[in-house]
């Protein structure tokens, strides 16, 4: 199924987020006091004929949760949004899924009617709208656009935020979310691919198994930053999988660090208290193919074409090349894009490519088989591999794709275990530098 984005949203608004929970006593304190007035409610206008049964009154109170932690953090973010956009159509809440939550289910829209009623108060409601237009002479319609409903805080609720002393750090992820995500392959280039259902088994439980114990590590570690539009309390990772298959990406998303540059990363993140260091598996890609083709690599720098007629200076263009080859699934007929800059006008893709394939004779055929997807997935089980294993040591590790972000004082440590797991998963020796 598409993620509920169905519908254009409104401006100043961001997608509503069912994954959040109350992770304190205060917060909880003041959703059961919601609740409490959402019972009166139901109470005095009769609403209700019988009282719920057990799952749906879970439902209920896991929806109503989800609602106001939302709305107290559109409060709190320093982003500019003062609301939220969610479906209410029957096709998303009616339709189940393993992405969407609990929250977007079919009585979504009866909660939020009393939470905006005039009583109540603690939501504001803009009804969302779609247009259509007729296509054919026989008068066949089509979905011309529209908006979802928009959600903001109402007056008792923005009360409540402040009287009970609500932040940040009263919110955290809800333990539902999916951490597994199998992406279709996508349309087009520019197309978002959509998230695909799928049925567990042994390999996708064991999968998500990793990910649970690693989150739930970084969820209870001391980790701070000291930006202050950054929100430390996001580091729940998922891994997500493309092309309808589990053998292809796996990458690891979510992190609140992810999106940072490597010097905002040392000079803002604290783990316990102390400065980070950022450690890189060099070449990962290429020594992965190594790895797979049971071949030794050159010495010296695998990016370095200059005994082939490729200036050295020009490594940045040549890793970008490089990159481009491995992820297309054929060879590459203009360079990519930003690369232009870093060769002389002399140097042509046809130079470039003889260069590479002359410096790795032996890996060539694979770096042009389209495996890049394939390449993302061993890259991602050896990051995971490593996060375990700092984990085993009492060490907690911030994982950036091919590299991971530590503690000061565990940089050998960690460095040592980095190069022990690349060494069981591919048979290779890696180098692992301070980025």
């Amino acid at each position: 199924m598409t993620v509920p984005q169905d519908i254009f949203c409104a401006e100043k608004a961001r997608p509503f987020n069912p994954f959040l929970c109350a992770k304190t006593d205060k917060l909880k304190a003041l959703i059961a006091e919601v609740q409490t007035q959402f019972a009166g409610y139901e109470t005095f206008h009769q609403t209700r004929k019988r009282a719920r049964r057990a799952a749906d009154q879970v439902t209920f109170e896991r929806t109503v949760e989800a609602i106001l932690c939302d709305l107290c953090a559109v409060v709190l973010e320093p982003a500019d949004n003062d609301r939220v956009h969610l479906p209410l159509s029957n096709k998303t809440l009616r339709t189940k899924s393993r992405y969407k939550g609990t929250a977007l289910g079919k009585t979504l829209p009866d909660i939020l009617k009393i939470m905006a009623a005039p009583e109540m108060d603690f939501v504001m409601l803009e009804k969302g709208h779609s247009t259509f237009k007729i296509v054919d002479d026989e008068l066949n319609v089509a979905f011309a656009g529209g908006r979802q409903t928009i959600v903001k805080p109402g007056p008792k609720l923005l009360s409540r935020i402040e009287r009970f002393g609500i932040t940040r750090d009263d919110l955290g992820p809800a333990p539902e979310e999916e951490v597994l995500v199998l992406r279709t392959p996508k349309r087009h280039s520019n197309s978002i691919a959509e998230y695909k259902e799928y049925e567990d088994d042994e390999a996708t439980l064991a999968l998500r198994q990793q990910i649970t114990n690693i989150n739930a590590w970084l969820e209870g570690a001391d980790i701070t930053c000291r930006l202050s539009q950054v929100n430390p309390a996001q580091r729940r990772l998922r891994r997500i999988f493309n092309n309808a298959d589990f053998a292809q990406g796996g990458r690891l998303y979510g992190g609140f660090w992810q999106a940072m540059s490597s010097d905002e990363r040392q000079e803002h993140i604290l783990i316990e208290g102390d400065c980070c260091v950022e450690l890189d598996y060099g070449q990962m890609s290429l020594m992965i193919l190594y790895g797979l083709t049971d071949n030794t690599p050159p010495e010296g720098d695998l990016y370095d074409l200059s005994e082939y007629g490729i200036p050295a200076e020009c490594r940045a263009g040549i890793k970008k090349v490089m990159q481009a080859i491995i992820n297309s699934p054929e060879l590459p007929r203009r360079l990519p894009k930003g690369s232009r800059k870093h060769f002389p006008s002399m140097v042509t893709l046809k130079d470039i490519l003889r260069a590479v394939e002359r410096k790795n004779p032996a890996i060539f055929p694979l770096m042009t088989s389209g495996i890049g997807m394939q390449l993302f997935r061993k890259e991602a089980d050896i990051l995971v591999d490593v996060l375990t294993a700092l984990k085993a040591q009492g060490i907690v590790a911030l994982p950036i794709h091919d590299a991971v972000l530590v503690m000061d004082e565990h940089q050998e440590v960690a460095q040592k275990i980095m190069i022990k797991v690349f060494e069981k998963h591919t048979g290779l020796t890696p180098q692992v530098t301070l980025g």
